[in-house]
């Protein structure tokens, strides 16, 4: 508990299908004035179940994407404050590119999400 100052993460909260218990996690670890970096991949729009059950999808780490108001309300849950999530439209190509025909890049973004333990 309250061991860490920074807790840094590149595309795998996704990846979690407990994402509320990974953010109470990162919350107890951190001390006091924590703060918390991710770079995911988050969801605009709700995907539909069969981009949810596609296995390039899960492989490429886009079917577990949260929506960007379900991350902020779990951090909240979780504790954090100073909760920023910026999704970057920029990678809608690159989404693109990783799974080319099945139309992800209208639904996920990649985003930075950040939020510091008071």
């Amino acid at each position: 508990d309250a061991t860490a100052d920074v807790i840094i993460s590149n595309c795998v909260i996704n990846l979690s299908p407990d994402k509320r218990q990974v953010f109470h996690e990162a919350f107890r670890v951190l001390r006091p004035g924590g703060r918390l970096a991710i770079s995911d991949v988050v969801a605009t729009t709700e995907l539909p179940q069969e981009m949810r059950d596609d296995p390039v999808l899960h492989s490429g780490c886009m079917a577990g994407a949260a929506l960007v108001e379900d991350l902020e309300s779990m951090l909240r849950a979780a504790g954090f404050g100073e909760i920023r999530i910026a999704p970057k439209d920029e990678s809608r190509e690159l989404i693109r590119d990783w799974a080319p025909g099945r139309g992800a890049e209208n639904y996920l973004l990649s985003a930075t999400i950040e939020a510091v333990k008071p």
